[in-house]
């Protein structure tokens, strides 16, 4: 059933088989028809999910999903509310395809789960409402449109209970030519706006979240999108296939060696604006709230990076004691990345494995995998930037470290951290400290620091810090116990 599911979306969701723009009539819609679903199994196709018919200038190609539940015949389910979905496909100069499309969609789920609890979901999206232009030389859409009004989705199992909102979308899609030759650049870029969402279980109160907006900013450079389609389109076929020959199989590895490295860079920002988590102690809410996922050529050298970032933050009233609350700070950001990954020796790996077998991969070939992403056998993070910010300080660090994740003592970590205002921080501690005599503590330390660091042209001082193989620490050159 799975794989039918797989091969059922792929179709829904683009032409994977070329298409020449034509005069509209009964054989391209036939013709039409036969391409979209060259790779849906045969009980799937006489169920009637997929037709296509002649529609003024353009073909309407709609996909009845009620129907192809039907056709699977999963008893644990019951579906409901599903309307057929309609694509409108309008041939173009150039071999391209104007693609347009206004549904609603409201349907809901009832069942049981595998632990045998009841489920209940319900799913709606108003007003959604789509354009765009498809090539099919790559088998994607080049550019696209789309806005929506209210989407939402609530879910129940058991005790527990997720809803989730939106008061709108929008999105565009844009694609420019790449600098390899045959490669694409895409960029997608959109917004939620009213984000809520409210969770619900027995042991814990209710919790929910919200958000003005949450914008968000994808960008795929380099993407071999023609490697790419012939790639999924042959691992289509093979889902048909409940034993794949070698020779399939051969074929399968040589597509994906092919279509290496994919793409040249990915990118990805998410930023929720006013972000509010409300509980029974309180709202907890942050100004802004930045999430950034970046990712280089899938080579010898990866480098996957992470970010997180917060500005405005504020808790409960009372729920850090005042002389805490001025330590909070106002400005804060974090960015790390896993370095050196070698996909390409883990995708040589991968090709040496029988993948024929339809269960899972072996405990140690999945060992030899997970090996074989690591140079040396060592895991490598950087953090290119640290920051907090506050009316007390300035804080900011960039470094690098190395280990081997079987020998935990063993790695090496080098950093340099930068601050502003250390003698306000020391003030505020000494004025902190009459009235809970810990932070003379703090004061002291402190202290310390100012009087190893070194002085910066610009006023900051710097802290040079180097830990070798758990034993030897460093700072400004100066060897500590």
């Amino acid at each position: 059933m799975r794989r039918i599911w797989i091969a059922a979306g792929m179709a829904a969701m683009s032409f994977v088989q070329p298409l020449a723009a034509a005069e509209i009539n009964d054989q391209g819609a036939r013709n039409l028809r036969d391409d979209l679903g060259h790779f849906l199994p045969d009980s799937v196709l006489g169920s009637g999910f997929l037709t296509v018919k002649p529609s003024g200038e353009s073909y309407e190609i709609k996909y009845d999903f009620a129907k192809l539940i039907e056709s699977i015949g999963n008893k644990d389910f019951v579906v409901s509310g599903l309307a057929p979905f309609s694509v409108f496909a309008a041939p173009m100069n150039g071999g391209l395809w104007k693609f347009t499309s206004d549904n609603d969609l409201n349907f809901s789920v009832q069942g049981k789960m595998p632990d045998g609890k009841s489920t209940d979901l319900t799913y709606s999206v108003t007003d959604a409402v789509f354009s765009g232009i498809f090539d099919p030389a790559i088998s994607y859409l080049r550019s696209g449109e789309m806005t929506s009004g209210p989407i939402r989705m609530v879910s129940k199992t058991g005790t527990e209970e997720l809803e989730a909102s939106f008061a709108g979308m929008n999105y565009s899609l844009t694609s420019t030519a790449a600098a390899s030759a045959g490669a694409t650049n895409f960029q997608g870029k959109g917004s939620f706006s009213r984000f809520y969402e409210r969770v619900t279980t027995a042991e814990t109160p209710p919790i929910q979240i919200r958000a003005e907006s949450l914008d968000f900013d994808v960008g795929v450079e380099g993407v071999v999108a023609e490697k790419i389609r012939n790639l999924v389109s042959f691992g289509l076929e093979l889902v048909k296939d409940e034993e794949p020959s070698q020779a399939e199989i051969a074929k399968l590895k040589e597509l994906i060696r092919g279509a290496m490295p994919f793409f040249s860079s990915l990118s990805e920002k998410i930023t929720f604006n006013r972000f509010v988590v409300a509980s029974p102690i309180g709202d907890f809410e942050v100004g802004k709230l930045d999430y950034t996922l970046a990712m280089t050529e899938p080579s010898e050298a990866t480098r996957i990076g992470f970010g997180i970032g917060v500005e405005k933050i504020s808790t409960p009233s009372g729920l850090i004691p005042e002389l805490h609350a001025q330590l909070v700070p106002e400005v804060a950001e974090i960015q790390v990345g896993i370095t050196d990954l070698n996909f390409a020796r883990f995708v040589d790996t991968l090709m040496e494995i029988d993948l024929s077998d339809p269960g899972p991969v072996p405990e140690a070939e999945s060992a030899r995998l997970g090996e074989a992403f690591l140079p040396d056998g060592q895991i490598k993070i950087d953090f290119p930037k640290v920051v907090a910010k506050s009316s007390l300080y300035d804080v900011e660090a960039s470094g690098e470290m190395s280990g081997y994740p079987d020998q935990k003592d063993r790695y090496t970590l080098q950093t340099s951290i930068f601050a502003r205002d250390v003698d306000k921080l020391i003030q505020y501690f000494q004025g902190a400290a009459k009235v809970d005599p810990q932070f003379n503590q703090v004061s002291f330390v402190v202290m310390m620091a100012k009087g190893m660091a070194k002085t910066e042209p610009d006023g900051r001082l710097r802290w040079d810090i180097k830990f070798e193989d758990g034993n030897s620490l460093t700072v400004n050159g100066q060897v500590l116990q």
